[in-house]
């Protein structure tokens, strides 16, 4: 396992479309090879990624970023997206994949990781469950894209 660098733009992105076609959401993707680089450069890149290798093959990644808690005054880790191939699954690779993130980013001062997961995803839901983490039935997750965004930005 490895943290992503701009140069691995390709690898990372094609396991993000095959996890959003093992989703049957592969028409919610618009994010490109150029998308992934351009978050990935930088002193201060947008996300970082690790890669899960085997054999030179990217078997599985993890999308995540640095976030701040004003309640509980911390760092925390968020995680984007993680897959893992179905083939490679039952090594082990998610869990070590979210003990690297966990360990990166105890690194960076964070003592807590959150994600969100779709509702039907019954398999994650559980998987998470498994290695320690709860879910939130106090909160609710809100979102706004494309023109409605920027129509609120253009409110301010």
């Amino acid at each position: 396992m490895r943290i992503a660098t701009p140069d691995d733009a390709d690898a990372v992105h094609a396991l993000l479309l095959e996890l959003a076609e093992s989703m049957d959401v592969r028409d919610k993707v618009a994010s490109n090879n150029k998308d992934i680089r351009d978050a990935l450069l930088g002193a201060e890149p947008a996300v970082h990624a690790l890669l899960a290798e085997q054999g030179g093959m990217a078997i599985g990644v993890a999308i995540f970023f640095l976030t701040f808690s004003t309640w509980r005054g911390s760092n925390g880790v968020y995680l984007q997206d993680i897959y893992v191939r179905s083939g490679d699954r039952e090594a082990g690779t998610g869990k070590r994949l979210l003990a690297k993130i966990a360990e990166w980013a105890t690194a960076q001062g964070a003592d807590h990781m959150r994600l969100s997961v779709d509702t039907e995803n019954v398999a994650a839901q559980s998987f998470y469950r498994h290695i320690g983490m709860s879910s939130c039935d106090d909160e609710m997750l809100f979102q706004i894209f494309g023109r409605d965004f920027q129509v609120l930005g253009e409110k301010g």
